[in-house]
């Protein structure tokens, strides 16, 4: 399981302290973390790898680990895709997101961790950084590349296959109702509403709340 001590972003935004030399501990630790194993890479800083535009312009990677067994040949370039354009205009391209798909075991045991609710989720999200207000991001203090990352989104797929059959089978009249929920209840097809739900994920990210 995982320790919010050790893995502060995966329990609540990170807090920085004002020293380089702290800044730079932190950045040193997420590389070597990704050059462990991709689980523990997943529980780290979201990594970056960052593809130089020019010298005032990045874009930053979207990492992505898929580590549930229940939906087979999930395309994960057309998830990445979502990702991507959602962060775009969300104003955030050159910040770095990762995505997780995992199974109902280890989300329950993350949102009992994180939010003391001992129960599966569809998702989750882990904002690296406090927002001044909704949408607008508090801009890192250092000019450390790791510190360009939105986040971590971790998504329940068994969850969301549930949660398809039964919408499937409750017939859905709330005509009054509208946004990202509204609409997912009437997809059915679990890998399309993976992406819908990623919208739900990066708003969070930015700092939107219900």
């Amino acid at each position: 399981s995982i320790n919010p001590s050790i893995y502060p972003q995966t329990a609540m935004p990170y807090r920085y302290s004002s020293t380089i030399f702290t800044m730079f501990l932190i950045s040193q630790c997420s590389r070597l973390f990704h050059s462990l194993s991709p689980s523990l890479a997943r529980r780290s800083i979201c990594g970056i790898h960052r593809l130089q535009l020019s010298s005032k312009a990045t874009i930053a990677d979207i990492e992505f680990y898929n580590e549930q067994r229940s939906l087979k040949n999930i395309d994960e370039d057309s998830l990445k895709e979502t990702i991507s354009k959602i962060r775009s205009i969300l104003g955030y391209d050159h910040y770095s997101v990762s995505l997780a798909l995992m199974d109902d075991e280890e989300i329950q045991k993350l949102n009992m961790e994180t939010r003391n609710v001992d129960a599966p989720t569809d998702i989750l999200s882990f904002p690296m950084h406090d927002a001044i207000k909704p949408g607008v991001l508090e801009k890192p203090q250092f000019e450390i590349p790791d510190l360009y990352c939105l986040g971590d989104i971790m998504i329940d797929v068994p969850y969301v296959m549930r949660q398809c059959k039964e919408d499937e089978e409750w017939e859905y009249e709330d005509e009054d109702e509208k946004g990202v929920s509204a609409a997912m209840a009437e997809e059915f097809d679990a890998e399309k509403r993976l992406h819908m739900l990623l919208v739900h994920g990066m708003l969070h990210l930015v700092g939107y709340d219900h």
